[in-house]
């Protein structure tokens, strides 16, 4: 379904992490998360994030909130970071923006690791969803990181020397 689709960053509910993350012990699966793999095979959801009790605005008036519950609310926590996280691209490379398979790759392997399983899974996929290694990444570029989007055609080829730094 549209969960599935290319590029698609799917989102799945965890119960928020008193302190912070430390580790993926950390990390429970909330109750109402569904999860994957899908019918061909690939993890679902991508990355978690807090959407237990998350204070939300709601339609009756202006200064109205309720706790809400779900996906839906774990969706947003990340869909609205991963905006922000566009603004700061722009605000650093003159207006330009990420494209939308570079945002999830980013999201995903800058995610930390979560649950009982080493790596990947088809419950919590890539790990907790985490904003400030996202920023940092981008506020690193072409210096301790890289961000590189190419478009090849044609038979074309790209080649990026890498020396490894330890750092990562």
């Amino acid at each position: 379904t549209y969960g599935c689709a290319k590029n698609v960053l799917t989102v799945g509910s965890i119960q928020g992490i008193e302190g912070g993350y430390n580790s993926p012990s950390d990390v429970v699966l909330s109750t109402m998360s569904s999860w994957g793999p899908t019918d061909d095979g690939r993890i679902k959801p991508d990355v978690v994030a807090n959407g237990v009790d998350v204070l939300s605005s709601i339609a009756t008036n202006i200064n109205a909130y309720e706790m809400y519950s779900g996906t839906s609310m774990a969706t947003p926590n990340v869909s609205g970071s991963l905006i922000l996280l566009q603004e700061l691209y722009a605000q650093l490379n003159a207006g330009a923006l990420l494209n939308g398979a570079t945002v999830k790759a980013l999201a995903i392997h800058t995610a930390n690791e979560a649950g009982a399983n080493q790596g990947p899974d088809y419950q919590m996929g890539w790990g907790v969803f985490d904003a400030e290694r996202c920023a940092s990444i981008i506020s690193s570029n072409n210096s301790s990181s890289r961000i590189i989007e190419q478009t090849l055609l044609n038979g074309q080829t790209f080649t990026l020397n890498v020396v490894a730094s330890g750092k990562g």
